[in-house]
């Protein structure tokens, strides 16, 4: 159902709570343009790694933020992700970007490049999803609705390794769930922008939940479309 204003919606949330099937979903439903701030991050980080860019260099970082475009696909490319015209949507899931993703995204000029970047998105959009891991604290606090997804670190953990053992990545359980509690820990304690629950957010814990059941949650406090699921 396509609301009848503008509508702003921020989901943040830690890695494997869901965040990024759910919003996607959720625009689908209400004919939103969705917008993952993670892809961007990740981008910027697949550049500095073919660049073999020294994150103390300040100079060299700000030219290469300079020269960085990245566009999300529409139509029959909704979802992809192009960096300067190429699509990297596969290569910046991959474990290399996995490795540095919360080191490049943890740094100042960065995060003051994207999110400059994903407000001028959202102004220019009828109506927008936008998910990520600072939405409704930095981005986008403003926001008409506000949601933050969690889960147990296991079942996220147990989430991301059928992704990537289903993408066709040779990687452990033990070694996802290492990576998501190191990611946890960097995105919370940064200086800038850390992971947290902004005020006037609400929280919805995913573990024991359908996607259905969670699209659903979100869509009914948004009031355009949510129906109760039953035994959920």
């Amino acid at each position: 159902m396509k609301p009848d204003r503008k509508i702003t919606i921020a989901i943040d949330g830690p890695a494997g709570a869901g965040k990024s099937t759910v919003a996607r979903e959720v625009a689908r439903r209400l004919d939103l343009k969705y917008l993952d701030t993670g892809a961007m991050y990740r981008a910027v980080t697949l550049k500095v790694i073919r660049a073999q860019l020294a994150l103390d260099e300040p100079g060299e970082l700000e030219a290469l933020l300079g020269e960085i475009k990245i566009e999300f696909g529409t139509g029959e490319g909704d979802g992809k992700v192009f960096l300067n015209g190429e699509d990297v949507t596969a290569e910046i899931r991959g474990v290399p970007v996995n490795k540095r993703v919360s080191e490049v995204s943890s740094i100042s000029m960065v995060r003051k490049k994207m999110v400059a970047l994903q407000r001028e998105i959202a102004v220019r959009s009828r109506g927008i999803v936008v998910e990520g891991r600072d939405i409704c604290s930095r981005v986008l606090p403003e926001a008409d609705f506000k949601f933050y997804l969690e889960a147990r670190l296991s079942e996220r953990a147990l989430r991301r390794w059928k992704e990537q053992v289903a993408g066709g990545m040779k990687v452990s359980l033990g070694q996802v769930q290492d990576a998501i509690k190191m990611r946890d820990s960097i995105d919370s304690q940064r200086r800038d922008s850390p992971l947290t629950v902004a005020p006037g957010v609400t929280v919805i814990d995913t573990t024991e939940l359908s996607l259905e059941a969670v699209i659903n949650k979100v869509l009914s406090i948004v009031n355009v479309g949510g129906t109760a699921v039953e035994g959920e």
